[in-house]
């Protein structure tokens, strides 16, 4: 069997120095609305991390307030902005200037932030992408997840639907947050 690496990378705060949620959401509904409404989310952002509250419904509450009712092609298209023009300033250059040179393997962003907001950058820059999915209905954004955040161990039974491990002589993995630690274990050498 040819030697065939894949290289699994987390976003947040590895990939992207930075919370891509909270960045994201800053850029589409600009600095005031972003500030305010983390004042009126306060309760539910401390219970979040005293981990009194699950991060999946502490997104969705976070999505709901501030993009529920939006339309689809507004978010989405916001989303495609944001990827194209504001990622860029906030990566790991050492991890990203080590990914572009691996050109003979399959490198895969594995992230539980969504994908409306990060897959025009990753297909820009040939790399695929497992990521939360957003609910829509009637043409507009509901706040809801589609499907289980993708974090944890939901990280790994995505890359196993996606993946035949078997197929790899290594698998390198990148992520640095708790949501990362079962993907870890995935990591393997010749």
């Amino acid at each position: 069997m040819a030697s065939k690496k894949l290289i699994l990378v987390d976003f947040d705060r590895t990939l992207y120095r930075r919370d891509s949620l909270l960045e994201f959401t800053r850029y589409a509904v600009g600095t005031r609305r972003w500030f305010w409404g983390i004042v009126r989310l306060m309760p539910i952002l401390i219970t979040y991390r005293l981990r009194l509250r699950e991060g999946a419904a502490t997104k969705a509450l976070w999505l709901r307030y501030f993009f529920g009712g939006w339309p689809a092609a507004t978010f989405q298209a916001m989303g495609k902005s944001f990827a194209l023009h504001e990622i860029d300033h906030h990566l790991n250059p050492t991890l990203y200037h080590y990914l572009k040179t691996q050109h003979d393997s399959t490198i895969v962003i594995v992230t539980a932030s969504a994908a409306a907001w990060i897959e025009a950058w990753a297909k820009r820059e040939h790399f695929q992408l497992l990521a939360t999915g957003l609910k829509y209905d009637d043409g507009k954004l509901t706040g809801e997840l589609e499907g289980a955040n993708c974090t944890g161990p939901e990280k790994v039974r995505r890359v196993n639907l996606a993946y035949d491990l078997n197929q790899y002589t290594t698998i390198e993995v990148y992520g640095n947050g708790r949501g990362d630690r079962e993907l870890l274990r995935l990591a393997k050498t010749v």
